[in-house]
């Protein structure tokens, strides 16, 4: 007899017992988290939330200057380029001119022309 009514006494304190944590945590709202229990851990989080914002804005910042100078690269580059195409179109309107030159003075003088001026060296001139 004294231990079924130590068994009873126990159901009845286990009952009692999850009745007891049923009200708390109906008035608590919800049951609480184990992080909300340990402050360090909780400071551990935030501050690995910081660490990780600051390396993030630390590899934004590294592409944001890798952007600008493979800019500034390129706006080099192009410039060369322009310049040396500018000194190509230069050089072929050297060579161009020099090759009008040489056609001008290849130019055969008309066979009148030759005729007077052997004249004039033979000494048979105008009024002469």
């Amino acid at each position: 007899m004294k231990s079924a009514a130590l068994e009873v006494a126990r159901e009845v304190k286990d009952a009692v017992g999850e009745a007891i944590e049923q009200g708390v945590q109906s008035v608590a709202g919800s049951q609480p988290t184990p992080q909300s229990f340990d402050p360090a851990q909780d400071r551990q989080i935030q501050q690995k939330q910081l660490e990780d914002q600051k390396e993030l804005h630390r590899v934004r910042k590294w592409f944001k200057d890798l952007e600008q100078q493979t800019a500034q690269v390129r706006q080099a580059n192009q410039q060369k380029e322009q310049q040396r195409l500018q000194a190509q179109q230069q050089e072929k309107q050297v060579a161009i001119q020099k090759a009008q030159l040489q056609q001008v003075k290849k130019v055969p003088t008309p066979e009148a022309v030759l005729r007077s001026q052997v004249e004039r060296k033979a000494g048979k001139g105008v009024g002469g």
